[in-house]
């Protein structure tokens, strides 16, 4: 039996991070995938770093970690961008440069952070102006024909799920390790809720034909996270953390 541990979306968080990797250690799993969105937000993308150092994982970028990147050269502003750039040291910038946008692994799993192609699109949500919606099986399996691994992961919406296509693949997304709730503006203004403050991960356990998933969801003092974003000057993000899902006050 194979086992994979399943991250995604730290955002900075590293005391949900050690939770989660201390139940991963706890479990004794070896294999970990992380899906990007490491560092960007409100807490501590320096601290994030280096426990990211120390931990072995395959490891992808996700669009904040390109947005730092980018905001570096001068091709993008974004609030809050600052304080993170100024935290983070010279090796991280340089991990980040390193990532991939996309991986295989073990023939099993394709990995990306938002779709195949974007990593700020949503692979397996549609937002629309009467909120948020998942995809429905025709779409997801002409979405994804053209991967040949059975097993797709994907995050950036922050939501975990697992969704099971009459094709036989399985697409999962993790949910957020760090940030349990956000609200995002596009076309339309939407929220994006977990509905529980917890640190959030997969779990993948396989012996080549069956394949049994769990969705963890970790405990962590997320009110000192969320003190830790409230001093930082982002409010938004400490009710994000505190509750996971959107205060009626942040929705206006």
């Amino acid at each position: 039996m194979e086992t994979y541990a399943i991250i995604s979306d730290i955002h900075g968080n590293s005391l949900a991070l050690a939770a989660v990797l201390e139940d991963i250690r706890s479990r004794g799993i070896k294999k970990i995938v992380n899906l990007g969105d490491h560092f960007f937000g409100a807490l501590e993308p320096d601290v994030v770093a280096g426990m990211l150092n120390k931990t072995e994982m395959l490891c992808i970028t996700g669009n904040t970690d390109r947005e730092i990147l980018e905001s570096l050269d001068g091709k993008l502003d974004k609030e809050g961008m600052d304080r993170v750039k100024a935290l983070l040291p010279k090796q991280a910038i340089d991990w980040l440069k390193s990532l991939p946008k996309t991986a295989t692994l073990d023939n099993l799993f394709f990995v990306c952070h938002g779709t195949p192609e974007s990593d700020d699109e949503y692979l397996l949500e549609h937002v629309t102006a009467n909120g948020v919606f998942v995809y429905n099986d025709e779409y997801l399996v002409e979405r994804t024909k053209h991967i040949k691994e059975r097993i797709i992961l994907c995050g950036h919406s922050h939501v975990n799920r697992v969704i099971y296509l009459s094709n036989d693949k399985i697409i999962l997304n993790p949910g957020s390790v760090g940030l349990p709730a956000y609200l995002g503006n596009g076309e339309h203004r939407f929220a994006m809720e977990s509905m529980t403050p917890h640190a959030k991960y997969g779990i993948v356990y396989t012996d080549g034909q069956s394949i049994n998933i769990e969705q963890v969801h970790c405990a962590y003092d997320w009110h000192k996270a969320s003190d830790a974003a409230r001093k930082n000057g982002n409010e938004k993000w400490a009710q994000y953390l505190l509750y996971g899902r959107m205060p009626k006050e942040l929705r206006s």
